[in-house]
């Protein structure tokens, strides 16, 4: 029809060809942040860091801070308020970059790039580009695991065991606080609640509530602990091949 709105605008499409260039995007600017942080640091001129690292820091705070407000003007029990681990990491990341905490690091090493990734894979959005709630959920992804990927890449970060288990730990009270609260509200934050995501994800797959709450943490827990045992493996292939230059 003559005029129409086109579908991409209004509706995001899994697998499509916007998926495709959102996140040939976000691997793009990630690269090339941590290219340019690498570089810098290694060079000695770690102001110019700092600099690019403070204004990314402040950027996801204030992208974050609109992203609360919005959805809090825009007002629905159901997503309005930021209890998502998504939501939590997003408010952990500009702090760990900036303050390199320990625990916040770690928080956001293990839910930025063993959880929040799957935002790539299996996205939930459904408003297409026309929207604010497509560019909410892209920029805020991608603050998340770009955040992660810096802190690795660049500030040095490496996950030891016992962070791994602060992670799990952790990501056990929040399932429990959130189950309790999706049963007294009926909603479904963190993905624990009866109900299941408006869009298509691993979920779906899981089994009958509230049995799949327990299989979705399992799983959880593995992507957690695929994430951190790289770093040993990769630290004893690299001195297995050092010793054997050596030899």
């Amino acid at each position: 029809m003559p005029g129409a709105t086109p579908g991409w605008l209004d509706q995001f499409q899994a697998f499509g060809v916007v998926h495709m260039l959102v996140t040939l995007v976000a691997v793009v600017l990630i690269l090339g942040s941590c290219i340019l942080g690498r570089r810098w640091r290694a060079t000695g001129r770690d102001r110019s860091e700092i600099r690019l690292r403070g204004g990314w820091v402040g950027f996801t705070i204030g992208w974050q801070a609109l992203a609360t407000l919005w959805y809090l003007v825009h007002w629905d029990v159901g997503v309005s308020l930021p209890l998502h681990v998504c939501d939590l990491a997003a408010w952990i990341a500009p702090f760990a970059l900036w303050l390199q905490v320990r625990w916040l690091r770690s928080l956001l090493y293990f839910w930025a790039i063993a959880l929040s990734t799957q935002a790539f894979f299996t996205p939930v959005v459904q408003d297409g580009v026309g929207r604010l709630e497509f560019w909410l959920f892209w920029i805020g992804h991608l603050q998340i695991v770009g955040s992660a990927i810096y802190d690795a890449a660049v500030l040095g970060y490496r996950p030891r065991l016992r962070d791994l288990i602060f992670a799990a730990l952790a990501l056990a009270g929040y399932g429990v606080v959130m189950l309790a609260l999706n049963l007294a509200i009926g909603t479904n934050y963190g993905y624990v609640g009866r109900s299941n995501p408006s869009a298509p994800t691993v979920i779906d797959h899981l089994g009958p509530w509230p049995g799949r709450v327990f299989l979705l943490y399992a799983l959880a827990v593995v992507a957690m602990v695929l994430t951190w045992v790289v770093w040993p493996v990769c630290a004893r292939l690299a001195g297995d091949a050092e010793r054997g230059g050596v030899t």
